[in-house]
């Protein structure tokens, strides 16, 4: 019973806290354009932008709508600003030789204070055991994905348009390469041997952790397909019939030849 009260109150602080603009949108969010950038440094940049960009808005889209890019959206349109930070080729985590040197150092350290004599022989051994550990880490990671993939990091903000936007945005949150990772799916042979099955995953990974993140907050479940804004097309006017004078009749349509 104590239990149940606690989150029960834990719950309602919660609720007290969360700013009015925050509740609303994620009582009835608006359409959502996905606004991402990439340092100008990396690699096929664009070609990894629209990769990414693509496979986030896919995933979004079922789950708000969506603007696709270059479509001019409603007035009330959120922007999810994605700034993708660094990119880099997984190594798979930490060094193991840094992991060694660090858990080494750190033991000998506690042996020499303890009064422990040979601190210096336990750090060492304690560090092999260490960077042994982390190398068999990082190959068992490598070997479950059959891929070396990129390690990529981003940093996330819903924002409201209009004058909300220069205020505190409705989220914002960072996504790390270690994240992405662990969301990946491994790869048969054949598919680990082409660069656009893994760029492919590379970006559903990226957009599983992103959308997840923004479910967490939000609470928004899947609606099926995906939904996406498409702009209202303009009304046509039906073709007005020609001025006439006083006293003059119009012309009448010749009737079509029979055949």
């Amino acid at each position: 019973m104590k239990r149940e009260v606690f989150l029960l109150a834990a719950a309602l602080s919660l609720l007290a806290c969360t700013r009015p603009e925050v509740e609303a949108f994620r009582l009835r969010p608006t359409p959502v354009a996905v606004r991402m950038t990439i340092p100008a440094d990396v690699p096929h940049g664009e070609e990894v932008r629209r990769e990414y960009s693509a496979a986030l808005q896919a995933k979004l889209a079922t789950r708000v709508v969506v603007v696709p890019e270059g479509v001019q959206g409603p007035a009330d349109t959120a922007g999810l600003e994605v700034a993708i930070t660094d990119v880099k080729r997984y190594r798979g985590g930490p060094s193991p030789a840094a992991v060694g040197v660090i858990t080494g150092a750190a033991v000998g350290l506690i042996g020499a204070a303890s009064g422990n004599r040979y601190s210096v022989f336990d750090g060492f051994w304690w560090g092999l055991f260490a960077a042994s550990h982390a190398a068999g880490s990082r190959r068992a990671e490598l070997d479950r994905l059959g891929y070396r993939p990129l390690d990529v990091s981003a940093t996330i903000r819903l924002r409201q348009p209009g004058a909300q936007a220069a205020g505190a945005p409705l989220a914002e949150f960072d996504v790390g390469g270690d994240e992405v990772i662990d969301a990946m799916d491994p790869l048969s042979r054949r598919e680990a041997d082409d660069e656009g099955r893994i760029r492919e995953e590379e970006a559903r990974a990226f957009a599983r952790v992103v959308v997840a993140k923004l479910q967490d907050r939000f609470g928004w479940s899947a609606h099926g397909s995906p939904t996406f804004y498409a702009p209202p097309r303009p009304r046509v006017e039906p073709d007005a019939p020609p001025e006439t004078k006083p006293g003059q009749s119009v012309p009448a349509t010749a009737p079509a030849p029979q055949r």
